[in-house]
Protein backbone atom coordinates (compact mmCIF):
# COMPACT_ATOMS: atom_id res chain seq x y z
CA UNK A 1 0.00 0.00 0.00
CA UNK A 2 1.27 3.47 -1.36
CA UNK A 3 1.78 6.32 1.68
CA UNK A 4 -0.88 8.09 -0.60
CA UNK A 5 -3.69 5.93 -0.38
CA UNK A 6 -3.19 6.52 3.60
CA UNK A 7 -3.09 9.63 4.03
CA UNK A 8 -5.89 9.83 1.73
CA UNK A 9 -8.01 7.68 3.69
CA UNK A 10 -6.85 9.99 6.97
CA UNK A 11 -8.42 12.71 4.56
CA UNK A 12 -11.24 10.91 3.89
CA UNK A 13 -12.05 9.86 7.83
CA UNK A 14 -11.34 13.74 8.65
CA UNK A 15 -13.95 14.75 6.26
CA UNK A 16 -16.13 11.95 7.18
CA UNK A 17 -16.04 13.23 10.88
CA UNK A 18 -16.60 16.94 10.16
CA UNK A 19 -19.90 15.98 8.45
CA UNK A 20 -21.07 13.97 11.22
CA UNK A 21 -21.28 14.45 15.12
CA UNK A 22 -20.07 10.87 16.38
CA UNK A 23 -16.57 11.94 17.20
CA UNK A 24 -15.47 8.78 16.11
CA UNK A 25 -14.01 8.63 12.62
CA UNK A 26 -11.29 11.43 14.03
CA UNK A 27 -9.56 8.27 15.68
CA UNK A 28 -9.69 6.52 12.47
CA UNK A 29 -7.88 8.93 10.15
CA UNK A 30 -5.30 9.28 13.31
CA UNK A 31 -4.72 5.63 12.56
CA UNK A 32 -4.15 6.07 9.12
CA UNK A 33 -1.97 8.62 9.77
CA UNK A 34 0.11 5.82 11.76
CA UNK A 35 -0.14 3.24 8.96
CA UNK A 36 1.43 6.40 6.72
CA UNK A 37 4.09 6.96 8.68
CA UNK A 38 4.68 3.12 8.88
CA UNK A 39 4.68 2.83 5.09
CA UNK A 40 7.19 5.62 4.79
CA UNK A 41 9.61 3.87 6.72
CA UNK A 42 9.08 0.76 4.60
CA UNK A 43 6.91 -1.71 7.16
CA UNK A 44 4.57 -4.49 6.07
CA UNK A 45 1.37 -3.77 4.66
CA UNK A 46 0.25 -6.71 7.78
CA UNK A 47 2.16 -4.76 10.33
CA UNK A 48 0.90 -1.26 8.76
CA UNK A 49 -3.33 -2.45 8.84
CA UNK A 50 -2.33 -4.05 12.19
CA UNK A 51 -1.15 -1.18 14.14
CA UNK A 52 -4.38 0.94 12.41
CA UNK A 53 -6.64 -1.00 13.72
CA UNK A 54 -4.86 -0.90 17.16
CA UNK A 55 -4.37 2.67 17.28
CA UNK A 56 -7.98 3.31 16.21
CA UNK A 57 -9.22 1.15 18.79
CA UNK A 58 -6.98 2.42 21.72
CA UNK A 59 -8.08 5.86 20.81
CA UNK A 60 -11.58 5.00 20.42
CA UNK A 61 -12.10 3.44 24.09
CA UNK A 62 -9.98 5.48 25.64
CA UNK A 63 -11.85 8.90 24.69
CA UNK A 64 -15.49 6.73 25.02
CA UNK A 65 -16.50 8.63 28.11
CA UNK A 66 -15.09 11.84 26.84
CA UNK A 67 -16.90 11.55 23.74
CA UNK A 68 -20.20 10.96 25.43
CA UNK A 69 -19.93 13.82 27.98
CA UNK A 70 -18.91 16.33 25.12
CA UNK A 71 -21.84 15.49 22.83
CA UNK A 72 -24.76 16.73 23.44
CA UNK A 73 -28.08 14.34 23.67
CA UNK A 74 -30.82 15.51 21.77
CA UNK A 75 -33.70 16.54 23.92
CA UNK A 76 -36.16 14.20 23.28
CA UNK A 77 -39.86 15.25 24.90
CA UNK A 78 -41.99 12.40 25.64
CA UNK A 79 -45.64 12.07 23.81
CA UNK A 80 -47.31 14.04 27.40
CA UNK A 81 -45.17 16.69 26.82
CA UNK A 82 -45.39 17.55 23.82
CA UNK A 83 -49.17 17.92 24.51
CA UNK A 84 -48.32 21.11 26.80
CA UNK A 85 -50.07 24.23 25.41
CA UNK A 86 -52.42 22.31 23.28
CA UNK A 87 -56.46 22.20 23.90
CA UNK A 88 -58.79 19.06 24.76
CA UNK A 89 -62.23 18.19 25.43
CA UNK A 90 -62.75 16.90 28.95
CA UNK A 91 -64.75 13.71 28.35
CA UNK A 92 -65.32 11.96 31.92
CA UNK A 93 -64.66 12.92 35.60
CA UNK A 94 -63.22 10.68 37.54
CA UNK A 95 -63.51 12.59 40.97
CA UNK A 96 -63.49 16.28 42.40
CA UNK A 97 -60.37 17.20 40.68
CA UNK A 98 -59.26 14.25 38.39
CA UNK A 99 -60.55 13.68 34.53
CA UNK A 100 -60.48 11.89 31.46
CA UNK A 101 -59.89 14.55 28.48
CA UNK A 102 -59.26 13.84 24.86
CA UNK A 103 -55.97 15.74 23.53
CA UNK A 104 -54.94 15.65 20.04
CA UNK A 105 -57.15 12.48 19.40
CA UNK A 106 -55.87 10.68 22.49
CA UNK A 107 -57.42 10.62 26.34
CA UNK A 108 -55.48 11.20 29.28
CA UNK A 109 -55.87 11.27 32.77
CA UNK A 110 -55.85 15.13 33.78
CA UNK A 111 -55.77 16.69 37.30
CA UNK A 112 -56.80 20.59 38.03
CA UNK A 113 -58.13 22.56 40.96
CA UNK A 114 -60.19 24.57 38.28
CA UNK A 115 -64.28 24.02 38.48
CA UNK A 116 -64.60 22.22 35.48
CA UNK A 117 -67.46 20.02 33.87
CA UNK A 118 -67.62 17.74 31.25
CA UNK A 119 -67.78 18.68 27.49
CA UNK A 120 -65.30 21.59 29.00
CA UNK A 121 -62.70 23.04 26.55
CA UNK A 122 -59.45 22.67 28.82
CA UNK A 123 -55.15 23.47 27.65
CA UNK A 124 -52.50 21.97 28.70
CA UNK A 125 -50.43 23.56 31.16
CA UNK A 126 -48.15 21.02 32.53
CA UNK A 127 -47.49 17.04 33.17
CA UNK A 128 -47.30 15.18 36.30
CA UNK A 129 -45.59 11.75 35.73
CA UNK A 130 -48.24 10.84 33.62
CA UNK A 131 -50.90 12.49 34.27
CA UNK A 132 -52.07 15.83 32.44
CA UNK A 133 -52.79 19.27 34.21
CA UNK A 134 -55.26 21.28 32.61
CA UNK A 135 -56.95 24.48 33.19
CA UNK A 136 -60.37 25.67 31.62
CA UNK A 137 -60.46 27.71 28.34
CA UNK A 138 -62.56 30.42 29.03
Amino acid sequence: MDVLIWILIAIVFVILELTTNTFVLLWFAIGSVVAAILNYLGFDVYIQFTLFVIVSLILILSTRKFANRISPESPKKTTAERLIGRTGKVTRQIDENTFVVNVSGEEWSAHTNDSVNVDDMVKVVGINSIILIIEKVD
